[in-house]
């Protein structure tokens, strides 16, 4: 709330470029993203227009960038990058600062880089043009530049910004974090948050405060929240909207085993979409 006798109506603010940061606030996550220069080097750039794009089906992140970065002539150069993650360090910030400022050679950044590169873990994705990852991070997200769609697309093709539409290829995440993406545990990582670059001589960080988790409101086992959980067991089963409505009436604690149950037969058949016809044949079968 805005203190006593403080004007608190809405007035316009001037529309100018980058407008997220100079006519707006906007606070969100941002990626450090490493890629690989032209002498084979890993070089790491902060980017906070970093965001999911295609979330069912296809995997993909979009990042918006100036055209002139380093970031973007060695990603359309190799086609690869990876997403690195951080939690919030108030020790690393000056570093992550350092890193946005445009111009600088890898070998630049390289004197005073405090986080650690390491080979990633996953088969292929080692040798030339293929970034390293921050050993510091508490996920990565490496990645493929998609190429072909971006230059099918006016919008993202001759934007006067660079849109890098990548195509998540492999999603790596902390042992320790692993088994907590469901929020079953009590913790999240410490997510730092950045409101960019304000007045033309100070660049904004909010400090991390820890995550809260609170129950989902008993509105009912609406189809929605049935369809919603059965899609998100398997990558080639689906769920029609209304297969989904048949199942309202399962009570909400055996929900998600009567989906995964419903999974393994659709499996075991071959059956990629499950539909009120195949759940009734199931109802007929066990009946």
């Amino acid at each position: 709330m805005p203190p006593d006798n403080v004007p608190d109506d809405f007035v316009a603010s001037p529309l100018r470029d980058n407008w997220y940061q100079s006519s707006s606030f906007y606070g969100s996550s941002f990626a450090l993203i490493t890629s690989v220069d032209e002498t084979g080097v890993t070089n790491i750039g902060p980017y906070q227009l970093s965001f999911p794009f295609e979330v069912i089906k296809r995997r993909s992140w979009m990042v918006i960038s100036r055209p002139s970065s380093n970031t973007v002539a060695n990603v359309r150069r190799n086609l690869k990058c990876a997403l690195n993650f951080v939690e919030y360090d108030r020790a690393q910030i000056e570093t992550i600062l350092k890193f946005g400022y445009p111009g600088q050679t890898t070998a630049e950044k390289t004197a005073y880089n405090t986080f650690t590169l390491v080979d990633s873990a996953t088969p292929g994705r080692t040798g030339p043009g293929m970034p390293q990852i921050i050993k510091e991070a508490y996920q990565v997200f490496e990645c493929t530049l998609d190429v072909e769609r971006i230059a099918a697309n006016p919008i993202l093709r001759d934007s006067p910004s660079a849109h890098l539409l990548l195509n998540i290829d492999n999603i790596l995440v902390k042992s320790r974090w692993k088994s907590l993406i469901d929020g079953s545990g009590d913790e999240m990582p410490r997510v730092p948050l950045t409101y960019g670059f304000r007045g033309g001589a100070t660049f904004w960080f909010g400090e991390a405060q820890p995550a809260y988790k609170l129950p989902i409101p008993d509105l009912g086992m609406r189809h929605e929240v049935v369809h919603y959980e059965a899609n998100r067991l398997d990558d080639v089963v689906r769920f029609t909207l209304d297969a989904s409505k048949t199942l309202t009436g399962i009570p909400r604690p055996f929900l998600r085993q009567v989906l995964e149950g419903i999974v393994r037969q659709a499996k075991a058949r071959g059956v990629t979409e499950v539909n009120p016809e195949f759940l009734a044949a199931l109802n007929k079968k066990s009946g």
